[in-house]
């Protein structure tokens, strides 16, 4: 009885871990901005507190430094001379890490960007 108990309780464990499937989301697509900083959003247009923001060596290496979002979902870093691509990762236990390239432009209308995250599924 203890052993059906036992199996019983790792597959409850095993499905509810299944059902939490983190997964990387990564946009190719250079994000054109006119500073390094933006604002961090749920899928319902909500801020997310408590990002965690990296700024990391070209394609996605070494992590050069970091940031946490604040109650408005919004980070910030300062640029870095004569650097105009940023590779950014945005994590948080509750959303599925985002990787997407900032890319400055002072011509563009965008002086920030918005990243939008979503939560694993079934999480």
């Amino acid at each position: 009885m203890r052993q059906v108990i036992t199996v019983a309780f790792i597959w409850v464990l095993l499905v509810i871990s299944a059902k939490a499937v983190r997964e990387l989301v990564e946009i190719e697509e250079p994000q054109p901005a006119q500073q390094v900083e933006g604002f961090v959003l749920d899928p319902s247009g909500a801020p997310i507190e408590g990002m965690t923001v990296t700024d990391r060596s070209e394609e996605w290496g070494t992590l050069l430094r970091s940031t946490t979002t604040d109650k408005r979902g919004q980070f910030r870093f300062s640029p870095q001379p004569n650097k105009t691509v940023y590779y950014l990762r945005f994590d948080h236990a509750l959303f599925n890490p985002l990787q997407l390239k900032l890319k400055l432009d002072k011509k563009t209308r965008n002086r920030a960007i918005t990243a939008i995250t979503e939560a694993p599924i079934g999480g």
